[in-house]
């Protein structure tokens, strides 16, 4: 549990002139740990430094990680992007689209897999239609907005 910067004791009048001594530890997701000693009266530093360590442990939960590019994952996301990046589309479009692009039989239920993984992840919007689903690319996830094609 982190203690703000403004509840840390440097104000109290017996530590005013005596250096007060801060040791912040803790891991990321993926168990490197981090370890700080701090020694000083510095508000400003300290809060300096739990930033970084929020800002370490915000940057691996938006880090999580990605298939890469040589996977059906990437493939069919790049195929939404270079096919239907100005339209809106189904499961049995992609599927189509997939067979004649890379030759390999898949089936749809397959490409409804990897359509719903890409809607949670947000990289494609999704609403009812009938009995199924329409899909988009949402605007800031056009093709010419992410560099490279798939998010890091």
């Amino acid at each position: 549990m982190m203690i703000p910067p403004e509840e840390m004791p440097f104000d109290a009048p017996n530590r005013a002139t005596k250096p007060v001594k801060v040791k912040i530890e803790f891991a990321d997701e993926s168990g490197t740990k981090y370890s700080f000693n701090i020694e000083g009266t510095s508000k400003e530093n300290i809060s300096k430094l739990l930033d970084f360590a929020q800002a370490v442990s915000v940057k691996q939960a938006q880090d999580q990680p990605q298939e890469p590019m040589d996977t059906n994952f990437a493939r069919v996301y790049t195929l939404i992007q270079d096919r239907f990046r100005l339209g809106s589309f189904n499961s049995g479009d992609v599927l189509e689209a997939y067979r004649e692009e890379f030759k390999v039989p898949t089936s749809l239920s397959v490409i409804a897999t990897y359509l719903s993984r890409l809607t949670s992840r947000n990289l494609l919007t999704r609403s009812k239609h009938g009995p199924g689903w329409i899909y988009k690319l949402p605007k800031l996830q056009q093709p010419q907005d992410v560099p490279g094609g798939i998010p890091p």
